[in-house]
Order: structure tokens, then C-alpha cells, then sequence
């Protein structure tokens, strides 16, 4: 190589080829650094490569491409590179000439046609060409092992920092999830699935919404959410729980690639409410490549079931021109109920309907533009809860709800637009995103009125003559988003900078209390109506933002980054009435109208990360990074309570090193952190004097300190084990203000989060013939013992705090096997193989029930074929 093409080859610059054919990949690595590459066309044309996504010089770029192919390369002079496979050197383009299947090659790059059939090519796109888009446009998951060398592990793709890159490269601690093979094992739901996840806690109520927490941030109760969501990075679901918070859609496996769970704060990326960490649910591109599909269909069943569950789901790739692909999918799912009513004499009441839809375009006229369309619609319904009543007379998955009571029937629609477009040296991408949410909630409410209204005429609930009481909402949310951002390298250093927009609202949102006869079920009158003048809220944020990554040496850099952030919301009026008015507000007419309410507020969020690499397959890193939720309006009518009308946002501030390697040639893979949160202003839920009606206030602090180690590996042909464990400390750093209507002092333990967890899994598959291969595997999943959320006092002058709950801790085994001949895959899968009831939520205070509990789902077994062509 002569001096030049030192010089050249030296140049570290960002690289985004994903995994695909290597033929392709190097048509991308010539046009991008200009130079030619040179080779046979039949060393690459069966060859696929595992990529090479980040910050890379030409050699490096090269080798990672080459990784597991048995070709190398070489300098044939300074704009030209010769790939030749290992055991023949010779065929290298020297300046010697060389005889290759009875024809003559010399220096040159030229080839005279040969009888073999065999080409000689040269790999040099023109720049006005474009080489097409990939199949998986950079967003690839785990890539399958014949892509990556039999005996490696799978090489990951992720964009947690808005741009592809591999996920041992990223100084974020990262999970990932693979949809089809969550889909294989019939995990199909978070809950299903959020064991597997270091340091996440997922606890659901009987509101069809559920609370979900990173590193133990969290205070539980119906406060803003600690972690955000997003869908193709549009965010997802309110920001306060003024617009019912809490709801993060369960996007079915078969409309999705990947699931990429960030741990620690978020907020300078992605703003509001990532203070704990981030869920990014990424779906499926459209690909030119070739008309493709995959069709799915299985059928389960639940211990104590009352119906069979089943599945299918069909997917399909549609290349129309060589720039225009759309990509359409479909499925329809039952999950069976396992949850039986003695009282109204149902069983399987927890029986959930699910079907979907998502239709998605992608078009690339050229190399420097192309527009990604997705538009994504889901549906489920189930009409009743999954809580069981510990009571005498009741088996364990048995309950006395009111007919039709905790249930929900629940929409999402989800619709982007993703418009990338290159002028010159930088990168401009637009983010538009809508998302409609419609859920109608019923539950039974009978206990928690009952506990509020202890006059003993008051249980026949105003003469009414019924001891029953049902609940009744619908939430509805409407969501805007709009992101710009820009994407540059100026030498050692690349910016990026943006705006972003949020404009959500809560139309026809409404809420009425029925008394219910709790054995004929007939309504016996309205104790509450609540409608509002308009929206029930409106929540606007304007965002500025900033990242910046300064190259040092090859090996470090350092990156910044800054956001400013400004929201509002505002509550409108709402008009209530019935005889149930008095009580709740304490006023004598049996109608109200409570006031509007608005709150504003603003935060600046912050990262520094250094990050040094030790060698291309290991990098340690620090990082300082910050997170917040916005603060908001209480509901108007508890302000008659005794409420505060807003309360403030709170932040996040995270101290964390860690490491990512791969070693023994890719067959042990480690990532490792150690980290600190300091959390500030904490949001809690409180409750009014009247009636424990819920509502945010401020007060506190509160740390999360842990260590988080995952270790994957290869050892055999064929096996595969993957293992982590988590230990987090989430505890308050100070008392409850002295006035507040729950009790914890200072080293209290965060609801929710376990202070060990982890996990262990293990897949082996056998050569059955030459086609056939049969695959067995399992996994062991620990969540340790929890606490239930804050509680108050047992007596008016507060002297004695009433104890928390105590969710033990539990083990859950899941095993897996399946044979695999292409295009065929049959898996049959048995779920919680122990039949274990692991707890996750219980209690009057999530509940409103103090004998309800809600398990883990218990042992299923399932069958799933799959044909993909």
C-alpha cells in the first residue's frame, strides 16, 4: 500500500451497511469511501455479511464485512482493493499476472470471459447510482446463523441513539428482543416477556393499563409514567396521567422486528417521560429486494382454561418497482381465559379477543431520499378481569366480580411517516407521527365505595336498595408528534440537532358510576356522572435538542448532549352530578362543575458519555445522563377535596460505566454496568381525606443504585446460552413530607422493583438429516420479592402507618422445542412449566379490592407452525 492509500485507509468515518448480501454490501463500502473493489463474483455471490455499522476506518469497515467469509483483501494500488478468498493468495491483483479458470488476469482489473461461467467484478458505483435499499433498512434484529457464521453469535442491529449501529458499539445498556422468536414461544404480551428484561418491573391494575419500571423508578400509583414509549420512534401514549398515562399498546410480534428496551434516563433523545429508561417497539420495512412472506398459525391452552387460545398471522413483502416496496400484515388472536365467576357462573372470564393490522410503504428513489409510510391498527377486548379474590368459598383463580366488570375494550391506531433526505454532507430527517387511543374501562367498585361510605344507611347506596357498584370510563386519546432533526460530520466531530412538537388531547373522555345488583347484575341507578366541556385535557411540549460526538483518537470519543424542554397542560371543566356528588366533594347540590386547571412547566436534560474502544469487539464507557417528566394538573374535581391543583416535574440524574465485548471469536459475548440514580421531586400518589381519591403531589427524594451483568455465548455447534442478573436498590433518600397522606421513611424500598432478578436460558439445536433440524431449549426466569406501593394510616392522627404489601418472589420455567425444515418451523412451547402464582399486583390500593390478586398466567401449552416463502 503506498503512502496515500495509508492515509486514505486511516480515515475513521460512520458506516450504516446492515446485514445483507456481501456482494451488496460491498457496492456500498466502495461508493461510500470511493475507491474500487475488485473480485470474482463467484467468492461473493452466495455470501451474506454481518455488516459494519459504526464509526469505522477502511480496514476496519473491510474486516467486518469479510468476518466469517474465508476472504481477505488487499491494497492493489490507492483507489483499488482486491478481495480473494484465504486459501488461494495468488488470486490477489498484484502487478503479477494471474492465471484463475483458464484465462488471463492481469493489474488492471480487467477480465476476459472465461467457459466457466465465472466473472470477474468490479466494484465501483457511479454516483448518481443507487445500489437499492437493503431488505431490513438498517434495523436488522438478530440476524440468523447462517448469515453470520455457524459458529459466532448473532451480530445485533440497534437505533437507540436515532441511527444504526451495532449494539455492542452503543454506551447505552440495551436488551433486545427478536418478534418471531417471541412469537415461536407464544410470548406475545409484555407481561409474557418482561421477565426476561434486566431491571424491568411490570405490574398491571384492572384499569386496562399497566405500570412499567427501569432500574426501580418508579413510585407506583397512578402518577406520570417513568417510562417512555415509542413506535418507529414516535412516541407513544400520554405524558401525564391527566390523559390516562399507562396505557402502552401490546403490538403483536407479527407486525414487529424487534423490541429494544433502553436502560437509565433517556431524556436528552427522547424526552419526556424516558426518566427510567425507554420501550422502542420497532416494526418490519418493506424491502425491493423480493416478494417474500410468512404465515403463522398455533393454538394454546391455559391451565384452568375455559377455551382453547389460538393464532394466526400472515405477513407479506411486495416489491412493486425497483424504488417502491410495501410490506402488509394481518393477524387475529384469542387468549384464552383461565380466570371462572361461582357468582354469575362464567368461566374463562379473562378471555381476550385481539386483531390487527398494519399496511406499511417504502420508497427510495434514490440513494440521498426515501419515505417510509406505516400505518398500524389494533384491537382487543376482554370482559372481564384477571384478578382473583382470596375470600372463603373462592378457589384460587376465582373471583366475585361484578358481571362484566374489570374488562376493557381497547383501540390503537398508530400512523408515521419517516422522510429521510441527504443534501451534500448532511443527513435531514422528518418524524410525523399520529396515535389514537380509545379504551373503555369497566370494574367493580363495590369495595372501595363500600370502605368510603360507612353509614349504615349509605351501604344500600342512597336507597337504591343494591350493594353493587361498577365503574365505568372512557379514556380516549388523541397524539401529534412532529421531530426534525440534522445529521453531520465536521472532521472529528458529528452533530446532530433538532425540534421536536407534542400536542395530545383527551376527546369524549367520560366517567359514570352504576349501582348494580351483585347477583341479577341489573343497574339500579346512576350515583355519578362526569362529562367535560371539551377535551378532558390538553397537553402541549416544545423541544430543542443537541448531540454532539468528538472523535479524540480512533478510539475515544466523547459525547454531549442538551435539551430544553416546555410544556402545558391544561384540564378543562368538568360537570358532575348524581347523589354520589356530595360525598366525593363535599358540597350540598347533587351537581358541580369544577374549575379549569393549568400547569406549566419546563426541564433541561444532559448527557456526557465517553467511550473508548479497546479493539473493534470491545468498548468500555462512562456515561452522565439525565431524565424527566413533566409535572401537570390534578383532576378539577379533587381540588374540592383538598388537592393541589398542579404539581411539578421531577428528574433523574444517572452516574453509570460499563462494558460491551465479544470474545473467543464471537462465541462469548459479555455487557456489564454499574450505576447510581439520584431522583429528585418525586411525583407520588396521595390520597384525599374524602373517599382515598388519588392524586399527584411532590415530595422527596429518592436513589437506584445497582449492578446489571448479561453474558451470551457459542460454546458448541449448534448451542446457545445466554444468561444475566440484576441487583438494583431503589430505596427513598428522604421521609414522606410529615403531612402526607402515606407513610415511608428515608431507606424504604421503591415499590415494585426486586432487588435480585435475573435470568437463564439455553437452546441446542441436532441435525436430524440433511434438511431437517430438530431444536429443544428452555429458560429460567427469578423476579425477587417486591413492595407494594406507599401506604397511609390506620388511624386520623396518623400515629400508625398501615403495612405495605409483600409480593414474594418467584421462579417461572418456560420450555421450547421445534423442528426446523425450510420453509417449515413447528414449535411447540409450555409456559410457566411449574404452574407457578407469582404475584404482581394486589390490594385496595391498585386494586380496589382488598382481596384481589393478580398472577402470573398460569402454565400453557402451545403449538405454532410456520411457513415463510
Amino acid at each position: 500500500m503506498t503512502a496515500t492509500a495509508q492515509v486514505h485507509a486511516a480515515i475513521r468515518k460512520h458506516t450504516e451497511i446492515p446485514p445483507e448480501s456481501l456482494d451488496l454490501a460491498l457496492r456500498e463500502l466502495a461508493k461510500d469511501r470511493g475507491f474500487q473493489l475488485v473480485y470474482l463474483t463467484e467468492n461473493v455471490a452466495a455470501l451474506q455479511t454481518r455488516g459494519a455499522i459504526g464509526d469505522f476506518t477502511v480496514d476496519e469497515a473491510l474486516k467486518k464485512l469479510l468476518s466469517d467469509s474465508r476472504l481477505e483483501y488487499k491494497f492493489v494500488d490507492d483507489d483499488t482493493v482486491s478481495i480473494f478468498p484465504k486459501t488461494n493468495p495468488t488470486s490477489a491483483l498484484g502487478g503479477d499476472r494471474t492465471r484463475t479458470s483458464g484465462s488471463d488476469q492481469d493489474s488492471s482489473g480487467s477480465a476476459s470471459k472465461r467457459s466457466t461461467g465465472g466473472q470477474f467484478h468490479l466494484a465501483q458505483v457511479d454516483p448518481g447510482t443507487s445500489v437499492g435499499p437493503s431488505a431490513v433498512s438498517g434495523l436488522a434484529a438478530n440476524a440468523q446463523q447462517g448469515a453470520n457464521g455457524a459458529d459466532g453469535i448473532s451480530e445485533i442491529i440497534v437505533t437507540a441513539q436515532k441511527k444504526s449501529e451495532r449494539l455492542q458499539d452503543v454506551p447505552v445498556p440495551v436488551t433486545v428482543l427478536d418478534a418471531d422468536t417471541l412469537a415461536d414461544s407464544g410470548k406475545v404480551l409484555i407481561k409474557d416477556y418482561f421477565s426476561s428484561i434486566p431491571g424491568f418491573s411490570f405490574q398491571p391494575s384492572i384499569l386496562g393499563t399497566s405500570n412499567y419500571a427501569i432500574r426501580g423508578i418508579t413510585t407506583s400509583g397512578f402518577t406520570n409514567p417513568t417510562v417512555g414509549v415509542t413506535v418507529d420512534d414516535v412516541p407513544y401514549g400520554a405524558s401525564t396521567q391527566g390523559l390516562n398515562s399507562g396505557e402502552v399498546p401490546d403490538i403483536d410480534p407479527g407486525d414487529l422486528a424487534q423490541v429494544e428496551i433502553l436502560r437509565g434516563p433517556q431524556g436528552t433523545l427522547y424526552g419526556a417521560n424516558s426518566m427510567g429508561g425507554l420501550i422502542k417497539f420497532v416494526t418490519k420495512d418493506p424491502s425491493t429486494d423480493a416478494f417474500s412472506g410468512r404465515v403463522e398459525t398455533g393454538a394454546s391452552t391455559v391451565y384452568n382454561g375455559a377455551q382453547p387460545g389460538y393464532v394466526l398471522r400472515a405477513s407479506f413483502n411486495i416489491p412493486l418497482t425497483d424504488t417502491l416496496a410495501v410490506r402488509a400484515s394481518a393477524f387475529t388472536r384469542q387468549d384464552p381465559g383461565y380466570i371462572d365467576n361461582p357468582i354469575t357462573g362464567i368461566n374463562g372470564v379473562n378471555e381476550a379477543q385481539n386483531e390487527g393490522a398494519r399496511l406499511g410503504a417504502l420508497w427510495r428513489p434514490s440513494e440521498n431520499f426515501s419515505l417510509k409510510l406505516s400505518a398500524l391498527y389494533q384491537h382487543s377486548k376482554t370482559l372481564g378481569g384477571s384478578d382473583s379474590e382470596l375470600m372463603p368459598g373462592l378457589g384460587g383463580l376465582q373471583t366475585n366480580d361484578l358481571k362484566d366488570s374489570n374488562g376493557y375494550d381497547r383501540t390503537i391506531q398508530a400512523y408515521s411517516a419517516t422522510l429521510d433526505y441527504k443534501v451534500h454532507d448532511i443527513d435531514l430527517t422528518s418524524v410525523t407521527g399520529y396515535n389514537i387511543g380509545r379504551t373503555f374501562n369497566t370494574f367493580d367498585y363495590t369495595s372501595f365505595l363500600g370502605v368510603c361510605c360507612t353509614e349504615p344507611t349509605s351501604l344500600q347506596y342512597f336507597g337504591v336498595g343494591v350493594t353493587g357498584t361498577k365503574y365505568a370510563n372512557q379514556f380516549n386519546l388523541d397524539k401529534f408528534t412532529q421531530e426534525l432533526r440534522a445529521k453531520t460530520a465536521i472532521g472529528p466531530v458529528e452533530l446532530l440537532i433538532g425540534g421536536f412538537y407534542n400536542h395530545e388531547s383527551a376527546p369524549g373522555s367520560d366517567t359514570i358510576v352504576y349501582a348494580e345488583n351483585d347477583v341479577s347484575s341489573q343497574v339500579a341507578g346512576v350515583l355519578l356522572r362526569t362529562l367535560y366541556t371539551g377535551p378532558a385535557a390538553h397537553f402541549e411540549e416544545y423541544a430543542g435538542f443537541a448531540n454532539l460526538t468528538y472523535h479524540v483518537t480512533e478510539r475515544f470519543d466523547v459525547q454531549f448532549g442538551g435539551r430544553e424542554s416546555q410544556d402545558k397542560e391544561v384540564d378543562t371543566p368538568q360537570f358532575s352530578t348524581g347523589p354520589y356528588v356530595p360525598i366525593i366533594y363535599g358540597v350540598t347540590p347533587l351537581t358541580f362543575t369544577s374549575p379549569q386547571i393549568e400547569a406549566k412547566g419546563n426541564a433541561f436534560t444532559y448527557l456526557v458519555t465517553p467511550r473508548f474502544q479497546i479493539s473493534p469487539d470491545f468498548m468500555v464507557y462512562a456515561r452522565a445522563a439525565s431524565g424527566y417528566r413533566p409535572g401537570g394538573a390534578n383532576t378539577p374535581g379533587l381540588t374540592a377535596q383538598g388537592a393541589p391543583a398542579t404539581f411539578n416535574p421531577d428528574k433523574t440524574q444517572n452516574y453509570e460505566i460499563g462494558a460491551k465485548a465479544d470474545f473467543l471469536d464471537h462465541k462469548l459475548s459479555i455487557d456489564t454496568s454499574v450505576f447510581y440514580i439520584d431522583w429528585k421531586n418525586l411525583q407520588l400518589q396521595l390520597l384525599t381525606l374524602c373517599c382515598g381519591s388519588a392524586y399527584a403531589a411532590n415530595g422527596g427524594a429518592a436513589k437506584s443504585e445497582g449492578v446489571e451483568f448479561s453474558v451470551a455465548a457459542r460454546p458448541l455447534q449448534g448451542l446457545s446460552i445466554s444468561a444475566w442478573l440484576d441487583y438494583t436498590n431503589a430505596v427513598l433518600k428522604d421521609d414522606m413530607p410529615a403531612h402526607s397522606s402515606v407513610f415511608g421513611l428515608s431507606g424504604a424500598r421503591l415499590p415494585l422493583s426486586s432487588r435480585v432478578s435475573g435470568s437463564v436460558s439455553a437452546e441446542q439445536d441436532f441435525p436430524v438429516s440433511k434438511d431437517l433440524t430438530a431444536f429443544v431449549g428452555g429458560q429460567v426466569s427469578y423476579v425477587g420479592d417486591r413492595l407494594g406501593q406507599f401506604q397511609g394510616w390506620s388511624d386520623p392522627a396518623q400515629t400508625m402507618p398501615l403495612p405495605r404489601q409483600r409480593f414474594p418472589g418467584y421462579a417461572k420455567t418456560d420450555i421450547l422445542f421445534g423442528i426446523k425444515d425450510d420453509p417449515w418451523k413447528v414449535s411447540l412451547y409450555v409456559n410457566n412449566l411449574a404452574d407457578k402464582r407469582g404475584v404482581l399486583n394486589a390490594g385496595a390500593t391498585d386494586l380496589y379490592n382488598p382481596n384481589a390478586v393478580l398472577y402470573i398466567v398460569p402454565r400453557t401449552i402451545g403449538l405454532s407452525a410456520v411457513r415463510t416463502f
